[in-house]
């Protein structure tokens, strides 16, 4: 089995990523961590790159230490629309399963969609929602 995780440091992602963990703890799945830097209408930036690699350090790290073997953590860092690149990856990555966070956000938030909304209607791919109010 394999599993993305598309992170964005967000206390919604560390929630995903204790979900995912145990998982691939539970199923020896291999977990592929994301990180999308978001288009905003320039080039990467050296310290976008540096941000998204120690993010992508401090959660390999985290797993780590909870006992996930490192060969089964793949980290990845992409430019673009986050949803896109979500969905994009999953399907170049042959993945499993998407496992991301949800901000619980109603009103116009949700009426203008969130990214994990977009990826659970576009995806071919198994999306688990985790809800804020999750607890493990």
């Amino acid at each position: 089995m394999k599993i993305l995780l598309p992170i964005d440091g967000s206390e919604f992602s560390k929630k995903a990523a204790q979900v995912a963990l145990r998982i691939s703890k539970h199923h020896s799945a291999h977990i592929v961590l994301l990180h999308v830097i978001a288009s905003s209408g320039q080039e990467r930036k050296k310290w976008m790159e540096e941000g998204a690699d120690k993010l992508l350090e401090v959660y390999t790290k985290s797993m780590v230490d909870d006992g996930l073997d490192g060969a089964m953590i793949t980290s990845l860092i992409e430019d673009g629309d986050p949803a896109d690149q979500i969905i994009q990856t999953a399907e170049l990555n042959g993945v499993d399963r998407i496992i991301m966070g949800t901000h619980g956000k109603t009103g116009l938030k949700k009426i203008t969609g969130s990214v994990t909304e977009k990826v659970l209607r576009n995806s071919k791919v198994l999306v688990l929602g985790v809800p804020p109010n999750y607890e493990i």
